[in-house]
């Protein structure tokens, strides 16, 4: 089986399950979670490449989001599966990550660079979609507190199940700024990346206009900035997660998006 693994999972689970998830599966291993484990702290980062098998290819090293993005852009076609994407057929990670003393040189280092900025600005338009999302929900206007939670989740539900009102959006955002020759809405589905990334967009942006009760005001704070960022990488294991059909993570928020757009995938988490 082929099952994206997250941070949370590899940070919170015993050494033995993470091995033994590697040894009995297809452990797909992005590359934003390798960007994100080299920045967390010294000693989450060596907990938890020391929890990784050793020697050649103890998992597959899948590209991030963007990449697929990019995939279905220049092909027209979705990009699934997501193993035909893997980077370097023989790899091994380097035993200092283990050790606590690796310092990243190089190309490496440009490629951290990028995908910090990267990050940065994706968090920033996301921040946006967060103040906009009830735009497309006009039952989320107008309403009584006591009924707002409840009208948050009903949305969630139909960007989960309604496939036609997923593309609408899309369509949409094509309007905006989308990439140049990003794939026509009648071409793509849930086995597409644009699909799945409009989708889990959209799920987050309406958890967090929930949170903060429909006001989201610009400049935001740090501590909003900063749960913004982590939802990016949330959404990120969520629409790997969904292309792949399986996922390994114990955090709730990715838990629960993933089992509402996949409620028939294969979830394994940390216990």
């Amino acid at each position: 089986m082929n099952i994206v693994i997250d941070k949370s999972f590899l940070d919170g689970a015993s050494p033995n399950r993470v091995r033994r998830l590697c040894e009995e599966n297809t452990v797909l291993f992005s590359e934003s979670l390798f960007f994100e484990l080299i920045t967390t702290t010294e000693e989450s980062k060596k907990r938890c490449f020391a929890k990784l098998p050793e020697g050649i290819n103890p998992l597959k090293l899948i590209p991030n989001v963007g990449k697929l993005l990019r995939y279905e852009i220049e092909n027209q076609r979705r990009c699934i599966p997501l193993l035909k994407h893997v980077f370097d057929k023989d790899f091994q990670f380097n035993e200092r990550l283990r050790q606590g003393t690796y310092v990243l040189q190089g190309h490496m280092l440009e490629s951290l660079t990028e995908w910090k900025d990267q990050v940065k600005s994706d968090t920033e338009d996301f921040l946006v979609r967060c103040s906009i999302v009830h735009q497309f929900f006009p039952e989320l206007n107008g309403i009584e507190y006591k009924h707002f939670a409840t009208a948050i989740e009903n949305a969630r539900v139909r960007v989960a199940e309604d496939q036609d009102f997923v593309k609408e959006i899309y369509a949409s955002f094509l309007n905006e700024n989308a990439p140049k020759n990003a794939p026509a809405p009648e071409l793509v589905g849930p086995d597409w990346a644009f699909f799945r990334w409009t989708q889990c967009q959209l799920l987050s942006a309406l958890r967090m206009f929930g949170k903060y009760q429909g006001k989201i005001d610009f400049p935001v704070s740090k501590g909003v900035f900063t749960r913004a960022e982590h939802t990016m990488h949330d959404i990120n294991y969520t629409i790997l997660a969904a292309l792949s059909g399986s996922l390994a993570t114990g955090d709730q928020e990715i838990i629960d998006d993933f089992c509402l757009v996949c409620p028939e995938g294969v979830l394994i988490t940390k216990g």
